[in-house]
């Protein structure tokens, strides 16, 4: 998918780096700074998430998109934007960076939720979230 209305500028206030978890993790949560609509299809939505060898085969590294009107209750975005990885072969997960577009339907805060299947198994490593202008 084209980015071409959107210079991939980072600022560092709009960049969360959380440790991914059996439990879950959320990212930072970003304050889009306007109600719904307005520019916010301008902003594009960068997750990465490392290669993890540990993760058994099969078990599912989720992360979700989610969005809130007061930065306290947050749901999924509607759309739906999810993406995985999923473990297979003895070799865990394979590195994974997404670029996401942001709905017009946005509400003013977003952040990303990372959930792992049960047992997933140990492992380490980081996921990057980050807001692109």
């Amino acid at each position: 998918m084209a980015y071409e209305f959107n210079r991939n500028q980072q600022d560092a206030n709009y960049t969360s780096t959380v440790a991914i978890a059996q439990a879950g993790a959320n990212s930072a949560t970003f304050d889009l700074e306007q109600p719904i609509g307005g520019d916010i299809e301008g902003f594009v939505m960068e997750i990465a998430a490392p290669a993890a060898a540990s993760i058994s085969d099969t078990k599912v590294l989720t992360y979700t998109v989610k969005d809130s009107a007061d930065g306290t209750t947050f749901a999924v975005l509607d759309p739906t934007i999810v993406t995985t990885q999923t473990a297979s072969g003895g070799a865990g997960v394979t590195a994974k960076t997404v670029r996401i577009n942001l709905p017009p339907v946005t509400r003013r805060y977003v952040r990303v939720e990372q959930t792992a299947t049960s047992s997933a198994g140990t492992f380490s490593g980081n996921m990057v979230v980050k807001l692109l202008f």
